[in-house]
């Protein structure tokens, strides 16, 4: 998924390889350590981006956001909205997924408000973590749905809703922009016995000769309450 996304013309065929994952959802190499190390993992993850200024500078945080104990994990279904207040957001959200070619599709830049959730993943509320990802901003429309990402800080609340009717807040725990040389993939797909959340953009500073940002901005979030 991009975080700037595809543009129009001369970018428009430029499809990043996801190198993450085999067309059947499946993790490529024999480890997770394998996988971390792939140079291009963080940009197969979000993609290209073809912005104008750039994204606002991350405030990286990390600590505690309070929570103990084992919370209840929310039965299956898909997230249809992300609501963020503390940056603004409230966005539909649509399933993404990989081709038969193994290149993760992100979410049309025709909607840029509108947030991406790989689908071959924990859904929100799910024991795991249930990824996220959206766009920067796009080269045509300016700052997209995660335009602001990186200004949120650990104990903010993140409502995402449910197929099913339900709500799933979660809490941030941090927030980090991690070079694509050292995508964290372990953090974003490894196993988590909590429900967690993952959402991903790009950031960083913008390459106009390569297109793409140097950077991705990762928030990690654990479920605080689930209301069916």
């Amino acid at each position: 998924m991009t975080a700037g996304g595809h543009a129009a013309g001369r970018h428009a065929r430029h499809r990043p390889r996801h190198l993450l994952v085999r067309a059947n959802g499946t993790w490529r190499g024999g480890t997770v350590v394998g996988v971390i190390s792939l140079v291009v993992a963080g940009v197969s993850l979000i993609g290209a981006g073809y912005g104008t200024p750039g994204p606002p500078p991350v405030v990286e945080s990390s600590g505690s956001a309070g929570l103990s104990g084992t919370a209840p994990h929310a039965p299956a279904s898909p997230p249809v909205r992300l609501s963020i207040h503390a940056i603004g957001v409230e966005a539909p959200v649509e399933r993404v997924d990989v081709d038969r070619d193994g290149i993760l599709v992100p979410p049309s830049l025709r909607q840029p408000s509108q947030a991406g959730w790989y689908q071959r993943g924990p859904t929100p509320g799910e024991a795991g973590n249930a990824v996220i990802v959206g766009h920067v901003d796009t080269a045509g429309r300016g700052p997209a749905v995660f335009y602001q990402l990186g200004r949120l800080k650990p104990g903010d609340e993140i409502g995402v809703t449910r197929r099913d009717g339900s709500t799933v807040t979660f809490q941030v725990d941090g927030v980090r922009l991690y070079s694509k040389r050292s995508f964290p993939a372990g953090l974003v797909y490894g196993p988590a016995e909590r429900s967690q959340l993952r959402l991903i953009t790009c950031g960083g500073t913008f390459d106009r000769a390569t297109s793409t940002y140097s950077s991705n901005t990762v928030v990690t979030a654990t479920m605080l309450s689930w209301r069916s």
